[in-house]
C-alpha cells in the first residue's frame, strides 16, 4: 500500500511540472496590447474611462479579455460599467399660478394648477424669506367652483437664518389628482405671506438612462446604387465598439425611408437594426456591434436615392472600475483570444456611489513587449519542456510499479 508520504511527493512533483502551464494560462505575455493606467496618489477606488482605441485592441465583443495588471504582473480585481450615474437628480415642474376670482383681506390664497391632473401627495411652495407663523388650508377642485377639502390646519415653517430669500415649504396630504390646488393661509388680519411659485420634484429618469458617448475616428464612406435601394459602405479602420450612428443626409428635402443597417466586418453579414429614417426624425440610430465594416441599405422605391453626406458613430462610454494602491504602477491588458470572463469580489463596488468615485485617464495603446518576449521563448523551449515532462511521467509510473510488485510479492 502506497503511503502517505509517498503520496505528498508524487503530488509534489506532478504539481511542479503542471505548475508552470498554469502560470503561463494566467500570464501578462499572452495579452498583445497594452496601456499605463495614469498614476495615482492616494490609494481608493478610480473609474477609468476606456478610450475606443483601446476596446478597439480587445478581441472579445464582451470585453471579456480586458484585464488590469500592476507592476508585478499580478491581476487586479476590476469591473466594466456603462453609466457611473447612479444619483438620480431631481427635477422641478412647476405648477402655474392661476389668479382667484375674489380677494380675501384676511388670507393668502395662492391656486396652482395640475394640468396634467398628475396624481400627486406633496406639493412644493416656495416663499419669500418670512420669520412669522401661519396656519394653512389646501382644497382641490376640476372647475374651480367647487372646492373640496384636502387637508388643513398645516403649519407653516419659517425661513429660519438662512442669508437666501426665498425658501422652500412641502406641504403633504393625501394622494390627489384634482386639475387645482387652493392654499389658503390664513393671516389673521396681518400682514400676507408671499408665495412666489409651486410645483412638484420628479426624477430626472431620463438623464439617468441617457447613453453616454465617445465619438469615433471619421469613417470612410463608399456607396453603391441598385434597383430600388442604395447601400452604403462604413469602413471603421479597426474593430471599435460602435452603439450608435449619425446619418447626415443631404438630399431630398422630404423623405420616409425604410433603412436597414448590417455588420459586414469579418465576413459576416448580422442584421442589426431594421427601421424608418425620416426627414422629421433626428436620424441617430441605436446599435451594437464590435467591427471593423458596416453596411447601411435605404430602400428608395421609384424615389430619387437618399444622399447621405456623411455618418458619425459613437461608442457608449465605458469605465473600468478597480481598487487601485498608490506607489504602484497599473496598466491595461487586451487582445488575448483564449481569455474567458473571470469572477472577482467587488465588494469595493458597494464602498460609495459610483458617481463619487475618482476618474482617471490610461496613455495611447501600444503593442505589449512582453508578448513577442515569451512568445518566442515557449517556442524555443517548447519540444525539450515535452520530453522532460513525460521523462518525469515515465519515471512516476515505474516508481509506482515497483513498488505495487514489491508490496503483492510474498516474504519467503
Amino acid at each position: 500500500m502506497m503511503t502517505p508520504t509517498l503520496k505528498i511527493k508524487i503530488s509534489a512533483i506532478l504539481s511542479g511540472c503542471l505548475l508552470p502551464w498554469f502560470a503561463f494560462a494566467q500570464s501578462v505575455h499572452q495579452f498583445k496590447y497594452r496601456a499605463d493606467i495614469a498614476n495615482i496618489d492616494s490609494s481608493g477606488v478610480y473609474k477609468i474611462e476606456l478610450q475606443p482605441d483601446f476596446i478597439a485592441k480587445s478581441v472579445k465583443g464582451e470585453l471579456y479579455d480586458i484585464r488590469i495588471d500592476d507592476e508585478t504582473g499580478k491581476f487586479v480585481a476590476y469591473s466594466i460599467i456603462t453609466n457611473p450615474l447612479d444619483k438620480v437628480k431631481p427635477v422641478f415642474v412647476d405648477f402655474p399660478e392661476v389668479k382667484p376670482n375674489t380677494a380675501s383681506d384676511s388670507a393668502t390664497i395662492y391656486i396652482a394648477e395640475n394640468k396634467g391632473k398628475t396624481r400627486i401627495s406633496e406639493l412644493w411652495l416656495q416663499l419669500k424669506n418670512t420669520a412669522v407663523s401661519r396656519l394653512a388650508n389646501l382644497s382641490g377642485s376640476d372647475d374651480l367652483q367647487h372646492w373640496f377639502a384636502i387637508r388643513e390646519d398645516i403649519r407653516l415653517q419659517d425661513g429660519g437664518e438662512s442669508e437666501n430669500t426665498e425658501f422652500d415649504q412641502v406641504l403633504n396630504f393625501p394622494a390627489s389628482d384634482y386639475r387645482y390646488f387652493r392654499v389658503t393661509i390664513r393671516n389673521k388680519n396681518k400682514d400676507m405671506v408671499k408665495v412666489i411659485r409651486s410645483g412638484i420634484y420628479v426624477s430626472d429618469e431620463a438623464g439617468l438612462n441617457k447613453m453616454m458617448l465617445s465619438p469615433l475616428p471619421a469613417v470612410r464612406l463608399s456607396s453603391r446604387g441598385e434597383s430600388k435601394q442604395t447601400s452604403y459602405f462604413v469602413e471603421l479602420g479597426d474593430s471599435y465598439l460602435v452603439n450608435q450612428l449619425h446619418l447626415d443626409v443631404s438630399s431630398p428635402k422630404y423623405y420616409n425611408r425604410r433603412i436597414s443597417i448590417y455588420d459586414v466586418g469579418n465576413n459576416i453579414n448580422q442584421a442589426l437594426i431594421d427601421t424608418r429614417i425620416s426627414s422629421s426624425g433626428s436620424n441617430y440610430f441605436i446599435i451594437s456591434a464590435k467591427t471593423n465594416k458596416l453596411r447601411v441599405d435605404i430602400v428608395n422605391g421609384d424615389d430619387n436615392p437618399l444622399i447621405i453626406k456623411d455618418i458619425r458613430a459613437y461608442q457608449q462610454k465605458q469605465f473600468a472600475v478597480s481598487y487601485l494602491e498608490k506607489r504602484h504602477h497599473y496598466a491595461l491588458l487586451a487582445g488575448d483570444s483564449t481569455a474567458n470572463e473571470v469572477s472577482y469580489d467587488l465588494s469595493f463596488m458597494h464602498s460609495e456611489p459610483l458617481s463619487q468615485f475618482s476618474l482617471i485617464s490610461h496613455s495611447a495603446v501600444y503593442e505589449n513587449p512582453a508578448f513577442g518576449a515569451r512568445h518566442f521563448a515557449v517556442k524555443r523551449d517548447y519540444t525539450l519542456l515535452i520530453w522532460v515532462s513525460i521523462a518525469v511521467v515515465l519515471l512516476i509510473l515505474g516508481l509506482l510499479t515497483w513498488r505495487m510488485v514489491k508490496e503483492i510479492t510474498p516474504k519467503p
